[in-house]
């Protein structure tokens, strides 16, 4: 099975809009993908649903919890200094870690890297042709 990991992007939109986001969330729910997700992302995700957006912190726990039970977590054991924003350096250490087969991010940098130690890093709709091709 596939093994995913989900940008802290990916979570905010499947939690706030339509669309791939929130299909491929779907998919991790229904046991489609294996997502792979690690307390960093997790607390950032968290940290921007509370300063951006202003969910009340009811809602960010259920959304913590979810996710904790939802994913596969792993602790990355060394750091990486890829991409020039940190947050997205933990989502590639999260990768490495959890011996991912996939990256989904809608960030542009690190879209741009196209892929770290061979785990190809790549929009939502992606991972949607992948699963729709595979069923």
């Amino acid at each position: 099975m596939l093994r995913v990991v989900f940008d802290s992007n990916i979570y905010i939109s499947a939690l706030l809009f339509d669309g791939p986001p929130r299909q491929i969330l779907g998919f991790a729910m229904k046991r489609q993908v294996v997502l792979i997700a690690s307390d960093e992302i997790i607390n950032e995700t968290a940290g921007k649903l509370r300063d951006k957006f202003s969910w009340p912190e009811h809602r960010i726990e259920q959304f913590v919890r979810a996710t904790s039970r939802l994913a596969e977590l792993h602790k990355p054991k060394e750091g990486i200094s890829l991409a020039p924003d940190e947050a997205d350096n933990r989502v590639l250490e999260c990768a490495i870690a959890g011996e991912a087969n996939l990256i989904i991010s809608g960030d542009k940098h690190l879209l741009r890297l196209k892929s770290c130690q061979n785990i190809p890093i790549q929009k939502p709709k992606y991972l949607t042709y992948l699963i729709e091709k595979a069923d």
